[in-house]
């Protein structure tokens, strides 16, 4: 027979090339059970499921209609014009608007308007400073001088004007004593008043506690100094924009103008609309707008510490290890009610009255903003708090016999 040369050649072409495709499936399949393949998949495929967070608002929902029909009576008792928002482990509890934002015109308060925070506005400065604190761009242990280099009052720092220990005297009555323009002064414009007119501190700086509208003011100009931004525009681009806070503002201009409520005072049984005060050109110390929702999600965030560091929110709920913290944080004032902590702070500018209120044990956060400088304020916000505590132990007390009964067996 002859030899076929050709033949065998293909014959060993072919048989090489199926030993080594075999021998390659072979490793390929071998390998990859070896390596990926554990005793428990199950583990490795379906990881827990997080537990699911409940919601407050039904499970408390008996006694809820309770306190909605106390608050509303409480409400037109104290002849309130405003709004209030009951939350709860970082949940709504409660929201309800409340008479008329216009009391002159019997206009009914709307939702969603935006108030004139007053002092509340200085938690926003505060965070303003810690932000850049945090971000190396300033010291807050470090003198004034060394971010306004021409303030005169080298001893004093930042942590001084946090913490209301300056001595810095009051800025208005430089406003009204020495600046004759037909336009009040800005931050900076402030800053000159002092330089040039403040004579000498109140008392040595850091020395003892009093609450000054002048820190904050010059507070917001350190911001300005060193960010080269408007507190307002460095608010809105460092925390507004990115919580998507459209109801707050840092000034009322005509885009916002009806977004934001007019403040008013009582004139014999009706009210006048109060214009805008001299002074509200300087920020930081007040000026911010905003809604009850919105001073909700932004405070929310704040203590969760996804604003700030857990670090700086501790500074401004004055849990910080040393220095003297029973009066004040940093934006914040501090208080012990039945020997539990409250972290607050109320403001009153303009004809508004606000509130907000954090009781870090129930983790209870009550907010209460009125426009018509009701002095009922005070009573009914504490009434609030009252009720909304007793709220959450009642409503404990229920759903936890409600687990302990034995299903009936039917």
């Amino acid at each position: 027979m002859k030899f076929n040369s050709k033949f065998v050649f293909r014959f060993l072409l072919f048989t090489t090339l199926a030993v080594i495709i075999s021998y390659t499936m072979f490793q390929n399949f071998a390998f990859s059970n070896f390596e990926t393949f554990t005793e428990d998949t199950s583990e490795v495929m379906e990881p827990a499921p997080k537990p699911s967070t409940p919601d407050y608002a039904s499970l408390f929902s008996t006694e809820l209609e309770v306190l909605q029909d106390q608050i509303q009576k409480r409400a037109k008792r104290n002849r309130i014009n405003g709004s209030v928002l009951v939350a709860y482990k970082d949940q709504i509890l409660y929201k309800e608007d409340f008479g008329f934002e216009n009391p002159i015109q019997k206009i009914p308060m709307q939702p969603g308007k935006s108030y004139q925070l007053a002092s509340v506005s200085k938690q926003y400065t505060a965070a303003a400073i810690l932000k850049l604190h945090e971000e190396k761009m300033i010291d807050i242990n470090h003198q004034v001088s060394t971010y306004l280099p021409n303030f005169k009052f080298e001893t004093v720092t930042i942590r001084d004007l946090l913490k209301h220990r300056s001595g810095l005297w009051n800025y208005m009555y430089l406003t009204e004593q020495y600046w004759d323009n037909e336009v009040a002064p800005n931050n900076l414009e402030v800053v000159d008043l002092i330089n040039a007119h403040a004579a000498r501190l109140n008392f040595p700086s850091g020395r003892y506690f009093s609450y000054s509208n002048t820190g904050y003011v010059v507070l917001g100009a350190i911001v300005e100094q060193v960010s080269k931004l408007s507190l307002g525009e460095f608010l809105k681009q460092e925390f507004l924009l990115p919580l998507c806070l459209d109801e707050t503002f840092v000034e009322k201009n005509d885009l916002n103008k009806s977004s934001i409520l007019s403040g008013y005072q009582t004139y014999g049984r009706s009210f006048i609309e109060l214009p805008a005060g001299f002074h509200n050109n300087a920020v930081g110390d007040k000026g911010i707008y905003a809604s009850p929702e919105d001073l909700h999600v932004w405070f929310r965030d704040l203590k969760n510490g996804k604003i700030l560091n857990q670090e700086n929110v501790d500074l401004m709920f004055g849990r910080d290890k040393g220095g003297k913290n029973e009066r004040y944080g940093m934006g914040f004032r501090l208080e012990k009610k039945a020997n539990e902590p409250v972290i607050f702070h109320n403001g009153l500018w303009d004809g508004f009255r606000n509130g907000l209120e954090y009781h870090p044990n129930q983790d209870l956060v009550i907010i209460v903003m009125t426009n018509t400088q009701n002095k009922q304020k005070h009573y009914f916000q504490k009434y609030l708090v009252n009720k909304a505590k007793k709220l959450i132990d009642t409503a404990g007390n229920r759903l936890k016999l409600e687990k302990q009964e034995p299903e009936l067996n039917l």
